[in-house]
């Protein structure tokens, strides 16, 4: 109050108002100064050193208590504690100063997730204690601290990142904040409890209850803080050997629901190879005292939690016999991608959100380093580049964001989890390791983690240490990809001079789609390397490419046979060259190229059919020869465009003739392959028999194809037998084809047969594929039991939009799936009870294709994002894709037409 009189008096005089006599001077100490929180962040005056949580968590029960003592260090004096809090109903507030007294405290929410504790007078500088206690209430959205029923029991499981730590305990909640953790759990006596360490003491706590207490963690920030609580099965695995890294055996516990530990063997079998493969190319052990991996059902994802990391149960129950090979894959994909996590992110943290990139970049371009070195046969390399390719999908957009965004308000945190964090972030990387080099890369990497050990960095530290390592300045390409968005779309050239040695020329802009507005003049600095060959042999050549021009001479004495822009693949960025010079790459070129080069070749010709640049017509007359290599990826690298000329450029005349060209590209070698697997078979063969069986059924419509596909997805759900599961009928990697090809064409009782099948299997796997088939029924009646399924609440969170996502991409569902959206918006946000799912809906309607379209999307989506985490940015890629869609049908309508009337 004092404060508040003196600025009044003095804007009263200010204003020309009068005393008697000056007053006197106040009595006491000066009035504090209480900054607040500015840009999203906490005042920087205050940090916490330590925690100790205290928690009773009954899964049954609707809430749970807490009681948390919170070492902090103020550098100022204090009355107001800013700290976040969400949901929480807060009781008792106490503050201890060093050697003080205790003050109390008043807790006050300013918003939904900061806080502020008013004090009765002034703390600091100098340590203190906080301690508080409160109650919330289970989330069941998946996030914070969340329940989940399975097999009739409860269960409770964390997901703390960004911002949700906050609505488990009071906190600092930013990940720069890192302190060691001691906490303590109670929960029923025939429960488990996993937290991040090792426990070290349990006790009675009466009434049917006991405590656990845990060893005090390395310092972590909030969002890696975890529990699990339940009745769950807690597999022990063998202790993970010591090695050449680590001296000491690593304890190893799967932790899954009740009944399904045994379904953890074949990721308690092969998770220790994975770890061994980290600790060998990171040159330090794993940093914390166990690794628990714990399956959730209905979960999203993983999690890195330091020590305790969660995975979807679809990720980690995995049927060493029966899984498809892709359900094998994505286990290892993301088992190396949590674990790379254990250094990236855990051991050393970005220091805001904007570095998210150090954290998933990393983990996305480490883990098929990684699978790679595992099971050199998965061709993880290769998987790499076709994610790669597909996030420049995502890149080309005017509204794509930075890898380094800056933050401006939380929907950039909840943005920053996307295509261009992960997916680009790891191109961009594995760009710069090939300019550095493997070793003095990995080199950098490992200063970079021994320095920031249990702290915090920024782009610049990383920078800096791939410079000292390299002997060079990284900062220029790095800071060119960090902080603009875009790709770089090179144009190649030849200057073959008589009598003078032959001469590369470079010229760069950036790459845009047929009707983009985006800035066109932008540059970046590319390390640019080309293969060509010159006198029967293949060469290469590389330099950076600073300016909007540069070059530089060749090997040899005459002009290049052909030049390949992107030696394989390994550069971000996309390419052209002149017509004769593509077209004699395609001819004498095209069998010197490794697959990534093949696969960038195929990846380039889609680019410029989308940019208008190519008509289609030569495009899809140049898809012969890459649909019939002998290489996986290169194979099946023209499907997505053959998809999307199919449904957007090809009318109802030209539809037969469009299939018979499909099924000419793919028939021979799905018929090939069959429908059975053969001995000796590698993975790759599975997943290109799904591929291909895929396109003959639901894009060429091969009628054979799509018979067969139909027996046996009856036979597989019993339909006209006992109903039994027959789930030999099908390979595990062609069930969802079968389901879906069946489903279009479905009748009542194979409705009726897989919603059964849907609510009586807890397998999480069988549910996405029940799930994703009963979304692709066209029949009005039962497509519309199909969309009422949004609204079940026997579906998980996380399978409620599975079939509305069906019938939105499927052409025929299309408009009465818009229709249910729309109308049913408000429903469908009560029963979801979180923005985090809601913020992906303006994202489903960009399978639409109009102007019209697009401005209806806006229209509807523009008054409701505002609440939705990350929305306005997913409503703006949606609408701008949906109008980049329809501005290349005018471009690219009347020569599609041509190549089909041939």
């Amino acid at each position: 109050m004092r404060a508040w009189s003196i600025s009044l008096l003095s804007l009263l005089a200010a204003c020309g108002g009068t005393t008697a006599e000056p007053a006197a001077p106040p009595v006491g100490p000066p009035p504090v100064q209480t900054p607040g929180p500015s840009a999203g962040r906490l005042p920087a005056d205050l940090v916490p050193l330590r925690y100790e949580l205290a928690l009773t968590i009954l899964p049954d029960e609707p809430a749970f208590t807490g009681t948390a003592r919170i070492g902090v260090r103020l550098a100022q004096p204090r009355d107001v504690i800013w700290i976040h809090g969400k949901d929480l109903r807060v009781g008792e507030v106490e503050v201890r100063p060093a050697g003080g007294a205790p003050l109390s405290g008043r807790w006050e929410q300013v918003d939904e997730g900061l806080a502020r504790i008013a004090l009765e007078s002034a703390i600091g500088p100098g340590e203190a204690e906080i301690r508080i206690a409160w109650s919330a209430g289970f989330r069941d959205d998946l996030d914070g601290l969340f329940r989940v029923g399975a097999g009739g029991q409860a269960y409770a499981f964390t997901q703390f990142e960004p911002l949700s730590a906050r609505s488990a305990f009071p906190c600092f909640d930013e990940p720069s904040l890192k302190t060691p953790f001691d906490v303590s759990l109670t929960v029923r006596a025939d429960h488990e409890a996993i937290a991040n360490s090792r426990a070290t003491e349990e006790s009675d706590a009466g009434e049917g209850l006991k405590t656990i207490r845990y060893a005090t963690t390395p310092p972590l920030p909030t969002y890696l803080v975890a529990w699990a609580v339940g009745p769950l099965d807690v597999v022990d695995a063998p202790a993970i050997a010591p090695n050449d890294v680590r001296s000491s055996p690593l304890p190893f516990r799967g932790v899954a629901v009740r009944g399904r530990g045994p379904e953890l063997a074949y990721a308690l079998e092969h998770t220790p190879a994975l770890l061994a493969l980290l600790e060998d190319y990171f040159g330090s052990p794993y940093p914390y005292d166990k690794l628990d991996v714990i399956a959730i059902p209905g979960f999203n994802g993983a999690m890195e939690n330091a020590g305790a990391i969660t995975f979807a149960d679809t990720i980690l129950l995995v049927d060493a016999e029966t899984a498809p090979a892709r359900q094998k894959q994505w286990f290892a994909y993301t088992m190396a991608h949590e674990l790379a996590h254990q250094w990236f992110g855990n051991l050393v943290t970005m220091a805001w959100w904007d570095d998210l990139w150090l954290n998933e970049a990393f983990a996305s371009w480490m883990e098929t380093k990684i699978v790679g070195r595992w099971r050199p046969d998965w061709q993880a390399d290769r998987d790499e580049v076709e994610w790669v390719l597909e996030a420049m999908q995502a890149d080309s957009l005017a509204s794509a964001r930075f890898i380094r965004q800056p933050i401006e308000s939380e929907h950039d945190i909840h943005n920053a989890f996307d295509w261009i964090t992960y997916t680009k972030g790891a191109g961009v990387l594995r760009m710069v390791e090939r300019w550095l080099g493997e070793d003095a890369f990995r080199q950098g990497i490992r200063r970079y983690l021994e320095a920031r050990r249990f702290g915090s960095a920024t782009a610049s530290d990383l920078t800096a240490a791939l410079s000292e390592a390299a002997g060079r300045d990284t900062s220029g390409p790095m800071q060119s990809f960090l902080l603009q968005s875009g790709i770089p779309f090179v144009e190649v050239r030849l200057d073959c001079p008589q009598g003078a040695p032959p001469a590369v020329v470079f010229e760069q802009s950036r790459y845009l789609p047929a009707g983009s507005e985006a800035e066109a003049a932008r540059t970046w600095s590319v390390p640019v390397c080309i293969a060509y060959g010159s006198g029967g042999e293949r060469r290469q050549a590389c330099l950076l490419l600073t300016d909007r021009t540069g070059g530089g001479p060749l090997d040899g004495e005459a002009c290049p046979d052909w030049v390949m822009p992107n030696a394989d693949a390994a550069g971000y960025y996309r390419w052209t060259e002149p017509p004769e010079l593509l077209e004699r790459l395609r001819t004498s070129g095209l069998s010197a190229l490794t697959v990534p080069e093949r696969m960038s070749v195929a990846d380039n010709l889609a680019a410029a059919f989308a940019a208008g640049r190519t008509p289609a017509a030569d495009v899809l007359a140049s898809l012969e020869p890459l649909a019939r290599d002998d290489a996986r990826h290169v194979a099946t690298a023209p499907i997505g465009l053959i998809e999307g000329v199919g449904e957007h450029l090809v009318d109802d005349a030209a539809r037969p003739r469009f299939e018979r060209w499909v099924r000419g590209l793919y028939g021979r070698r799905a018929a090939r392959l069959g429908w059975q697997p053969r001995p000796g078979e590698g993975p790759g063969d599975a997943i290109l028999r799904a591929e291909l069986l895929e396109v003959m059924a639901l894009v060429a419509r091969d009628p054979g194809t799509r018979r067969e596909a139909a027996r046996r997805a009856r036979r597989l759900l019993g339909v006209g037998g006992d109903g039994a599961l027959a789930r030999d009928a099908a390979p595990a990697d062609l069930v969802q084809t079968v389901l879906v090809v069946a489903a279009e064409d479905g009748d009542a009782a194979l409705f009726d047969a897989m919603e059964a099948h849907l609510h009586a299997t807890e397998d999480g796997m069988l549910r996405r594929q029940l799930l994703r088939a009963l979304g692709s029924f066209r029949a009005p009646e039962l497509a519309a039991r199909a969309r009422a399924l949004t609204l079940d609440a026997r579906l998980r969170p996380d399978e409620r939009f599975r079939p509305l996502r069906a019938q939105l991409d499927d052409p025929a569902t299309r408009e009465d799936a818009w229709r249910y959206l729309t109308e049913q918006y408000d429903a469908i946000a009560a029963r979801a009870g979180s923005s985090i799912w809601m913020a992906n809906l303006p994202g489903l309607a960009d399978v639409f294709c109009t102007a019209e379209r697009a401005s209806e999307v806006e229209r509807f989506f523009a008054p409701r994002v505002s609440e939705l985490s990350g929305g306005p940015r997913n409503l703006a890629s949606a609408v701008e894709t949906i109008r980049l869609c329809a501005a290349l049908v005018d471009a690219q309508r009347q020569s599609t037409a041509a190549f089909f009337a041939r």
